[in-house]
C-alpha cells in the first residue's frame, strides 16, 4: 500500500465522523429552535391570564419570532455553503487520487525501465552493500567513539601530567637544561608518562581514524544516494511525471484552500450550536424580558393556582403543552448527549490524521505491508480497543521500503570494489592497521585510560 493510499483511508475516516458531527450540531440547534418557539407560545398564551400580571408586550414576541426565523435562515445558507465548499473537497480529492494513481504507474513503468539498465543496477547494488556495511559498523563506531570521549579527558585531569605535556616533555621540543630534565623526568616516573602519553596519543588517533572511516562511508552513501536519485529522476521525467506531479500540486493547493474555507464555516456553525450566535442571544433575551424575572415552570405552576373560570380554556391548552415541554427537554438533552459522542469521534479521527501526516508516514519511498489490515486497525481504535500509539506503532513496523530495483545477487561479486566496508570487529586491532579497517575498543593495546605507577 503507498503512503498515499494509507493516508486517504484515514482522512475518508475522519471525513465520515466530520459529517457524523455536523448532524449532531444541526439537530442540537433545531432541537434549541423548537425548544424556544415553545416558550414563545407558552408565553403567549399565559399573557392572557390577568393574575400573573405579565407585560403585554407584541413587539417583543415578534421580535423572537423574527430572531428564530433568521436565526434558521442564517444556518441554512451555512450548511448551504458548506455542502457547496465540501462538493469541492470531494471532486479534488478524487482528482488528486485519480493523478496520484496515474503517478504511481508512471513511477512503476521508471523503475522498471531502470532495472534493464547495467549500470544504475550495479550502483544500487554498490548502494546496498555499502548501507548494510555501514549498519554492521554503527554499533564499533558508537563503542569507540564513547570510549574516546570517556578515557580522553582523563589526561588532562592530573596536574603533572598536565605540565609535562604543556612542555613537551619526551619530543624533539623539548630542550631544557639538565637540572630541569632530571627534575621532569623524575616526576614523568612517578606518573608513568611514557605509558599513560602512549595511551592518550593512540586514543588520539583511534579517534580521528574513527571518525574518518565514519566520513567516508557517509560520503561514499551519499555519492551513490545522488547518483541513483537523479537516474531516477530523469527517467521518472523521461516517463512523463513531471507535468502530472504539477497538476498533484495545484490540487493539493486547492484542496487546502477549500478545507479552510470549510473550517472558517464550520467556527460559524459552532457559535450556533453552542448558543452563542447573535440570533438566538437576542431572542433569548428578549423572552427573559417578558418572563419578568420568572421562569415557564414557575408560571405553568401558577396557571394551576388561579381562581379565574375565564382562564380554564387557556390553562387546559397550556395543560396539552405540557408533554411537549418535557420532550422538547428530553430532545434537546438527547441531542446534546449525541453532539458530545459526535464531537469526540471526531476528534480521534482528526488525531490519528494529523499523527500520519507527517513526512516520515508520507514518503514516498516507502510502502506499507498487505499484512497491515488498517480498516480494522481504524475500527479497533475508533472503538477505543486499540490506544492512538499502538495503532501508529504498527503502520510504523509495517512500513518498508519500497523495491528501487529488482537486482540480482548472483550476478555481482561480494568484493566488488568500492562497495564494501570493514567493520571494527572485524579489523586489525592496532590503530596503526591498514587504511581499510576499523579499531579496536578499550579492551585493544593503546585504548587505555590513564594510569599512575605505583610508586606514585
Amino acid at each position: 500500500m503507498r503512503p498515499s493510499k494509507l493516508i486517504g483511508i484515514v482522512a475518508d475516516n475522519a471525513r465520515s465522523f466530520e459529517h457524523v458531527l455536523r448532524d449532531a450540531e444541526q439537530q442540537l440547534a433545531s432541537a434549541t429552535e423548537r425548544q424556544m418557539a415553545l416558550e414563545q407560545d407558552i408565553l403567549t398564551r399565559l399573557r392572557s391570564i390577568a393574575t400573573l400580571q405579565l407585560e403585554h408586550a407584541p413587539s417583543l414576541q415578534d421580535e423572537v419570532v423574527q430572531a428564530l426565523h433568521e436565526r434558521q435562515l442564517a444556518q441554512g445558507q451555512l450548511r448551504q455553503q458548506l455542502l457547496e465548499v465540501e462538493q469541492q473537497i470531494a471532486q479534488s480529492l478524487e482528482e488528486t487520487a485519480q493523478v496520484q494513481e496515474r503517478l504511481d504507474d508512471l513511477d512503476r513503468q521508471a523503475r522498471d525501465q531502470l532495472a534493464q539498465d547495467p549500470t544504475y543496477t550495479a550502483q544500487m547494488h554498490q548502494l546496498e552493500q555499502a548501507i548494510a556495511a555501514n549498519l554492521e559498523t554503527v554499533t564499533g563506531y558508537a563503542d569507540i567513539r564513547q570510549e574516546c570521549a570517556d578515557k580522553l579527558p582523563m589526561f588532562g585531569r592530573n596536574p603533572i601530567y598536565h605540565f609535562l605535556r604543556d612542555r613537551d616533555f619526551g619530543t624533539e621540543q623539548y630542550r631544557l637544561g639538565r637540572i630541569s630534565r632530571w627534575l621532569d623526568g623524575w616526576l614523568a616516573r612517578q606518573v608513568d608518562y611514557s605509558g599513560n602519553r602512549s595511551n592518550e596519543l593512540n586514543l588520539l588517533n583511534m579517534q580521528q581514524r574513527n571518525e574518518a572511516l565514519q566520513l567516508e562511508r557517509d560520503a561514499h552513501i551519499a555519492a551513490l544516494e545522488q547518483s541513483t536519485g537523479q537516474q531516477l529522476a530523469d527517467a521518472q521525467q523521461q516517463a512523463g511525471m513531471e507535468p502530472l506531479r504539477e497538476a498533484h500540486k495545484a490540487l493539493y493547493k486547492q484542496t487546502v484552500a477549500s478545507k479552510q474555507q470549510a473550517n472558517d464555516i464550520h467556527a460559524q456553525l459552532t457559535a450556533f450550536t453552542h448558543n452563542q450566535d447573535p440570533h438566538y442571544l437576542r431572542a433569548r433575551q428578549w423572552l427573559t424580558d417578558q418572563l419578568q424575572a420568572k421562569s415557564i415552570e414557575q408560571l405553568l405552576e401558577q396557571v394551576k393556582k388561579t381562581p379565574d373560570t375565564a382562564d380554564d380554556q387557556i390553562a387546559l391548552q397550556l395543560q396539552r403543552l405540557y408533554p411537549q415541554v418535557d420532550g422538547v427537554e428530553r430532545a434537546l438533552a438527547e441531542a446534546r448527549q449525541t453532539h458530545g459522542l459526535a464531537q469526540q469521534s471526531y476528534d480521534r479521527a482528526k488525531e490519528l490524521e494529523r499523527a500520519l501526516r507527517t513526512d516520515f508516514f508520507r514518503d514516498d519511498g516507502y510502502q506499507y505491508k498487505a499484512t497491515l489490515g488498517i480498516e480494522r486497525l481504524l475500527s479497533d481504535y475508533m472503538t477505543r480497543d486499540v490506544t492512538l500509539g499502538y495503532l501508529v506503532g504498527t503502520i510504523r513496523e509495517h512500513r518498508e521500503l519500497v523495491p528501487r530495483v529488482a537486482v540480482e545477487r548472483s550476478s555481482y561479486s561480494s568484493s566488488s570494489s568500492g562497495s564494501s566496508w570493514s567493520s571494527s570487529s572485524s579489523s586489525s586491532s592496532s590503530s596503526s592497521s591498514s587504511s581499510s579497517g576499523g579499531f579496536s575498543s578499550s579492551d585493544s593495546s593503546g585504548g587505555g585510560g590513564f594510569r599512575t605507577s605505583d610508586s606514585f
